[in-house]
This record gives C-alpha cells, sequence and structure tokens, in this order.
C-alpha cells in the first residue's frame, strides 16, 4: 500500500494549493533542480530543489492528476513536498534497470499551485537561491 510522508522546509510543513509555485525545471545529466517560490509562514522564498540520480520524472497538471492511477496517496496528502513509500509508481509503471539496486532510489512528489511533479531519484538537496 502507497503512503506518503511530509518533507519539511525550513522546519515547516508547507500544504496548500498557492504554498509552492514552479518557476523552472532544469535537468543536467542525472541531476534535476526544481526552482520553486515557496510561501512560508513568515515569508516567501526562492529554493532550488536538486534531485540527483534521476532515473524518471513527470510533470502533471493538477486535475488531470487527480484522475491518475498513481494519485492514491496524494489524495490524502497532508504536505506540498512528500517522500512516497509502497509507491505504485514505482511498483506499476517505472521499471528501473536490472544493474541499478532499487533500494537505492526514492519516490519523491512536489505539489505546485497548478502541477504535481513525480521523482525517482537517489537522493535531494534544498539550496537557497538569492532574490
Amino acid at each position: 500500500m502507497e503512503n506518503s510522508y511530509p518533507i519539511k522546509i525550513k522546519n515547516q510543513l508547507i500544504f496548500g494549493r498557492d504554498k509552492i509555485w514552479l518557476i523552472s525545471m532544469h535537468q543536467n545529466n542525472n541531476k534535476l533542480t526544481l526552482t520553486v517560490e515557496i510561501d512560508l509562514e513568515e515569508k516567501s522564498m526562492l529554493l532550488n530543489i536538486v534531485f540527483e540520480g534521476i532515473v524518471f520524472y513527470s510533470s502533471t497538471e493538477l486535475d488531470t492528476y487527480e484522475k491518475s492511477k498513481w494519485s492514491s496517496s496524494w489524495l490524502n496528502s497532508q504536505s506540498n513536498f512528500e517522500v512516497v513509500q509502497g509507491s505504485d509508481l514505482m511498483k506499476e509503471r517505472v521499471e528501473i534497470r536490472s544493474d541499478y539496486n532499487r533500494q537505492d532510489f526514492t519516490h519523491y512528489r512536489i505539489s505546485t499551485c497548478d502541477y504535481i511533479i513525480d521523482v525517482i531519484a537517489k537522493n535531494y538537496q534544498l539550496e537557497e537561491v538569492d532574490k
């Protein structure tokens, strides 16, 4: 069964339709960088979410995602940035190469104002961006 677990940003749980805005998405080799504006309790900030060791990512329009096969835990989500354990996407849709260790990869999900971005990668880092 798929379950999602929140990832805090700046020690805050980010949740709500207008809390994360996608500014840009850039892939370079096996690294994916999402530049987002995040509405925190006190202020908003620009942040790069950098995923390394990516094997898959997709961006799906919000209303379309609601109807997709692998959105079961998203419907009950309490965070805009989360880890998906027992991922239906990894079990049923994305076949990771046999020469890779499947346990090295994690399904991450970012919910922006208009899109849901699924990423399967080895890890991520958060980097503040100067305005």
